[in-house]
């Protein structure tokens, strides 16, 4: 199993106290020039580290072995999106002269993008599904072999095993294709508008998946007692 799935469990931790240090008491047009500046500080902060995560993301997506072409569009293309209105926030932040002016920009920064809530497990997701439609692809090639194997068993010590395993290796690879099914498509439709709505998805997507790695790990296993056994060994 990929541990990249396991990361999308950070983004609401992340995401959890993004504007705590820009949501100040006083409602005035001017703020304090310390305050001000701590909060210009903290605004300029969060903005870099979603820079630096969507970096991450484009390294993620140029990386990814089993990602699809189209798949790997979209995704670029949407975090391309974002980066540009995060580096367009970089440069007016520190223009800013007004507390509602950060505001108005550190929610832009969040509701525009959603980095971490909505493109981020869309990036490791995405990628994770494609993997797991390569595995089933592997698998479901092995197939034939895999039965021919079987087949030069019979009537021998190991037969009734190695077809037993046979039959779980076939229902283990369809279960995967069946779990990881038009998962990458749900999870590239969301949009950071449909916040928090989509969360529920993500996370159905993301138990979906860990399901389809752990049924492909014991088809894995399974073909490999079917291979034990057509080379002769039997147990014991």
């Amino acid at each position: 199993m990929s541990l990249r799935i396991l990361r999308v469990g950070i983004a609401s931790a992340i995401f959890g106290g993004t504007l705590a240090v820009l949501a100040p008491a006083a409602t005035a047009t001017v703020a304090r020039p310390h305050d001000f500046a701590s909060d210009q500080r903290a605004l300029e902060s969060q903005l870099a580290i979603r820079a630096s995560q969507l970096n991450r993301l484009n390294t993620d997506i140029s990386s990814a072995k089993s990602l699809t072409a189209a798949h790997a569009a979209a995704l670029n293309a949407d975090v391309a999106a974002a980066l540009a209105n995060i580096n367009a926030l970089i440069a007016k932040v520190p223009t800013d002269t007004t507390n509602t002016e950060l505001r108005a920009d550190a929610t832009e920064m969040v509701r525009k993008n959603r980095v971490f809530a909505v493109l981020t497990p869309q990036v490791f997701l995405t990628i994770e599904s494609d993997s797991v439609a390569s595995g089933v692809a592997s698998l479901q090639g092995e197939e034939s072999n895999l039965l021919a194997a079987v087949n030069g068993l019979v009537g021998q010590h190991g037969y009734k095993n190695a077809f037993n395993r046979y039959t779980q290796f076939v229902t283990l690879v369809n279960r995967a294709s069946l779990d990881a099914t038009d998962i990458a498509t749900r999870v590239l439709a969301q949009t950071p508008a449909n916040f928090p709505g989509d969360t529920g998805l993500f996370v159905h997507a993301n138990r979906a998946l860990l399901g389809a790695n752990i049924e492909l790990a014991r088809a894995n296993y399974d073909a490999s007692i079917i291979g034990l056994a057509a080379g002769g060994y039997t147990g014991g």
